[in-house]
């Protein structure tokens, strides 16, 4: 019946949704995205950072939830990773391009059903760099590339690396795509409360709260943030792609009546400025 009321006020505001970067995590996007499909919460806009960049295209590219969800569950990742010790970072990247390229049927952005922005960061100036036009699979490429483990993508005039950096929930991005709502998915990692052990250690951490930080104020302008349980799941804990999913689902089939509110009152308050706008 819940579901019934949201179609009772026409239009219905279009909704942008901003996916969060956090490396195995960001596999519970597969599962909020088999949810809102399931539940027909509006996805009309696409933006996302990192691992919520290749969720982002996957889904506007029209590859299948279900298959995306087997692959995740079982594939070898470590076959991806091709470590070669370039200067730059551990990392090379060249074999999941190819991946990309293949489950989106060399799409480019422009070309997907619905549009999405992927973000990186430009290390040279520190801009936000986003693509909204071009390769999918060169996009993901930048906005996956975590400084230190993946080598930074050269791209004209910048050297990219991930989108974290400066938006690791994009929400200022989704704003920007012209939708009425921004819902945002956070899978950021937990702080580590251990003592820090290593320079190394601080100079991570304090990048942490850093980034944190800015996610923060991003954040705030969102007009909902789902946040699944999946902070304790490390970055790089891709065999637990499974358990992450089903976080994903299960925070997602949670936060419906809460999603569905939001949408019925945006619609119940550009009714009423309406019914005033045809009065006067």
């Amino acid at each position: 019946m819940r579901g019934n009321s949201m179609n009772a006020l026409q239009p219905r505001p279009r909704i942008a949704w901003a996916l969060g970067g956090g490396g195995a995590r960001g596999f519970a996007h597969l599962g909020v995205l088999k949810v809102l499909k399931e539940a027909r919460i509006p996805i009309d806009a696409l933006a996302g950072t990192s691992m919520g960049a290749v969720m982002a295209v996957l889904f506007a590219a029209g590859t299948d939830l279900k298959y995306l969800t087997a692959l995740a569950t079982t594939i070898a990742w470590e076959n991806f990773v091709d470590l070669r010790f370039p200067r730059y970072g551990l990392v090379e990247g060249k074999r999941i391009t190819p991946l990309i390229r293949l489950l989106t049927k060399r799409k480019k952005l422009e070309e997907l059903a619905v549009p999405v922005r992927v973000i990186a960061t430009d290390l040279l100036t520190g801009d936000e760099v986003i693509f909204d036009h071009g390769p999918l699979d060169e996009a993901v490429r930048a906005s996956i590339s975590i400084p230190g483990i993946f080598t930074p993508v050269p791209s004209g005039q910048r050297l990219l690396v991930d989108g974290g950096l400066v938006a690791g929930v994009p929400v200022n991005a989704a704003a920007e795509m012209g939708m009425e709502l921004v819902f945002a998915v956070n899978v950021g990692g937990e702080l580590d409360t251990e003592p820090p052990r290593s320079v190394f250690d601080i100079l991570y951490r304090s990048s942490e709260i850093m980034m944190r930080r800015l996610d923060g104020i991003q954040m705030e302008q969102a007009a909902f943030v789902l946040t699944p349980e999946v902070g304790h799941v490390g970055t790089v804990q891709f065999n637990r792609a499974e358990e992450c999913i089903e976080k994903g689902e299960a925070a997602a089939r949670e936060a419906l009546p809460e999603m569905r509110r939001i949408i019925e009152e945006y619609q119940g308050r550009r009714e009423r400025e309406r019914a005033v706008g045809e009065r006067v």
